[in-house]
């Protein structure tokens, strides 16, 4: 009974803390603060004001992420309410698929796997997805929408903001279902070796989404054109000579549809990667442009997404094995039917999230180091320390972003140094030349 009493309780911070942060008042007065760096006499650089009122709201947003989500999840579970949803679910509407014409066609012709565990997974999954997303969606709107327009960092209209957040839960919806119908199927047919086949498969669909992902996926919210600017090409072309790579696809994207913040990044893999520019980015001087485009050619030397992606599904391997042992451990404490029951989804996810909160040090750190290396490769292939110094320095005007954090903050959120130590890394560069 305690825990329905904190679980309701935690259900209403989560829906009622953007009331919270709007009643603040630091959104409303956002605009009325200077976006500039701040610069002392000893020529000390420092945060906007804008920037540092961004700050304090997001800061308390990521945390109260990082720690209210798995528990909610995990009082989902202990509350009896995970259980509960699986047997009306199996009580009261599977039943009711079976009168569908084929339905018990289908359901011989999977043998083990009845049609109706799927059914079960599909309904269950199905409806907690939502119900989730309808607990979240007054932080998502607050975060997503209102937050960019207070700050000036949006550019949407309210109606392709519910556009992209509708499109964005229908991807999530399907392919966590293709996830877990795999997973819950894999447990019933092979109870023994399905964390060999699921690790398998996992990395298969992992290397499949990097590469479908740019085009499949990024067409469903951003236009995306290739590099036409000739000068730009051939400056492109001119850097890919000297670091010894054929830069074959370059391509902008309208993000200044829905934002105005800069940003760029690397993608894909083998002959399918491709440097991926944000139309924002193009308004740069040519130099500081060079730099952005050096840097993500960093990541496409040191082959970064591929080694990611390989550390990423070899530590994913590892947790399906530990999580076989731990689920044989503890399904009848649960109350569950077993360990391929349904009813521990919510607790799955609790799971997920705790093993991502250890890993995030770790994974950010590496991504840290990747972007440390993609950073000293463009102050040697583009030869512009003083444009990477105040490239660092515009992002930070333009994105509002921090120059320097706490260490503790750094090592959990961030998966890029801080600006300031970038910005101080350049200008020791240009300093000794």
């Amino acid at each position: 009974m305690l825990a329905r009493y904190v679980l309701v309780l935690v259900i209403a911070v989560i829906v009622l803390s953007p009331l919270a942060y709007v009643a603040t008042g630091v959104g409303q007065n956002a605009l009325a603060l200077g976006q500039d760096l701040v610069v002392l006499g000893d020529g000390s650089l420092y945060s906007s004001p804008r920037a540092e009122a961004l700050y304090s709201l997001t800061l308390p947003l990521r945390i109260q992420q990082l720690l209210l989500y798995p528990l909610l999840l995990l009082l989902v579970q202990v509350s009896g309410l995970a259980v509960r949803l699986r047997a009306g679910l199996a009580g009261r509407w599977v039943p009711r698929l079976q009168h569908i014409p084929g339905f018990r066609w289908l359901d011989r012709l999977l043998g083990r796997l009845f049609l109706s565990d799927v059914a079960l997974v599909i309904l269950y999954v199905s409806l907690f997805t939502l119900g989730l997303t309808l607990v979240n969606l007054p932080l998502s709107f607050y975060q997503g929408y209102v937050l960019g327009h207070q700050f000036g960092l949006s550019t949407q209209t309210i109606e392709a903001w519910a556009r992209d957040f509708a499109l964005g839960l229908g991807l999530d919806l399907a392919m966590t279902l293709v996830l877990f119908v795999g997973f819950y199927g894999l447990l019933k047919l092979m109870p023994r070796r399905w964390p060999l086949v699921g690790g398998m498969a996992m990395a298969i669909l992992a290397f499949a989404m990097v590469l479908l992902e740019p085009i499949l996926v990024t067409p469903l919210f951003y236009e995306i054109t290739p590099v036409t600017d000739p000068a730009l090409r051939a400056r492109i072309d001119t850097m890919a000579a000297r670091a010894g790579v054929v830069i074959d696809q370059v391509s902008v994207i309208d993000a200044s549809t829905k934002t105005t913040a800069v940003n760029a990044y690397f993608t894909g893999l083998g002959d399918a990667s491709q440097i991926v520019l944000w139309d924002t980015l193009l308004a740069y001087p040519p130099d500081e442009v060079d730099v952005v485009i050096a840097h993500e050619m960093g990541h496409w030397v040191y082959h970064h997404v591929l080694l990611m992606l390989m550390l990423g599904c070899a530590g994913g391997w590892f947790f399906l094995f530990a999580l076989r042992f731990w689920l044989h451990r503890v399904w009848q404490r649960l109350g569950w039917t077993g360990p391929d029951d349904v009813a521990g989804y919510p607790y799955l996810l609790a799971v997920l999230a705790f093993v991502s909160i250890l890993a995030l040090p770790f994974m950010n750190g590496l991504s840290r180091v990747a972007e440390n290396q993609a950073d000293d490769f463009a102050l040697r292939i583009g030869q512009r320390p003083a444009a990477m110094s105040r490239m660092f320095k515009r992002l930070a005007v333009e994105n509002l972003a921090m120059l320097d954090v706490a260490p503790w903050e750094e090592v959990i959120f961030y998966s890029h140094p801080p600006l300031g130590e970038r910005i101080e890394k350049a200008e020791r560069v240009h300093s000794s030349q």
